[in-house]
């Protein structure tokens, strides 16, 4: 039996919240089909899917990245959408005026100004989260025509829900090293070094891809696409 995962969940769930949970779990997955390949795990697939499995997998992954995020925007000082909108370490002035001017306009009401920011940073910072989420809400709502803000939208939450599950990734890789490693001392096959080459892939990417700075690029990237799409409206014209 075929269990296609896209019929089950729409394309931001997948590739952002199951697909980290499978990922997580692969070198269990790997070390059980190449050293017991007649475990039964082919045939109990179907099943577990049918029971709701993956589904709670992926309420799993979305709860630990939502909880990690919340220790990131603290580090951080803010989402990078945030920073763009804020006077403080403005970069490029035209185009930080643009994207103010634009998202003024589907927000509906004023940015705060450079000294009421002075002022007040926490009660400007939230009104740059207000009027963020207004254009999320109205970019969302429309994804085939924002389509790279949707890709780049996936992309920061795989790899914050990736980060989040890496403590879990790195207990299973490690208990499955272990145990390929003493398997492949008591009765050797050449599938062993085979299982033990992944499950050491595995670990590397863990140790040196999934960090912080990696969920941190794909947010500034995710922030650059979707204050685009204030341009490609029109809205930040005078």
């Amino acid at each position: 039996m075929k269990i296609d995962l896209s019929a089950l969940f729409d394309d931001y769930s997948l590739r952002a919240r199951v697909y980290p949970g499978l990922l997580t779990t692969l070198p269990v997955l790997t070390s059980v089909l190449l050293l017991w390949p007649n475990s039964g795990l082919n045939a109990l697939w179907p099943i577990v899917v049918s029971v709701g499995a993956v589904f709670f997998l992926a309420n799993v992954v979305r709860g630990r990245g939502q909880r990690l995020e919340a220790r990131l925007v603290a580090e951080w000082d803010g989402m990078p959408t945030t920073h763009m909108l804020r006077h403080r370490k403005v970069q490029n002035t035209a185009l930080f005026n643009r994207r103010r001017r634009g998202l003024e306009r589907v927000f509906g009401e004023p940015l705060p100004g450079a000294d009421a920011e002075r002022a007040d940073p926490a009660a400007a910072d939230a009104t740059y989260v207000a009027a963020t989420r207004a254009l999320i809400a109205r970019v969302r709502d429309v994804p085939r025509k924002y389509p790279r803000v949707h890709d780049e939208n996936i992309q920061y939450g795989f790899r914050r829900n990736l980060l989040g599950l890496k403590p879990i990734g790195l207990f299973l890789v490690v208990v499955v090293l272990i145990a390929g490693a003493i398997a492949a001392a008591v009765d050797f096959h050449p599938v062993d070094a085979v299982a033990l080459g992944i499950d050491l892939l595995v670990a590397l990417a863990w140790v040196a891809v999934v960090n912080r700075a990696w969920v941190r690029q794909a947010a500034d990237t995710y922030a650059d696409r979707l204050f685009e799409t204030l341009e490609q409206d029109g809205l930040t014209n005078p």
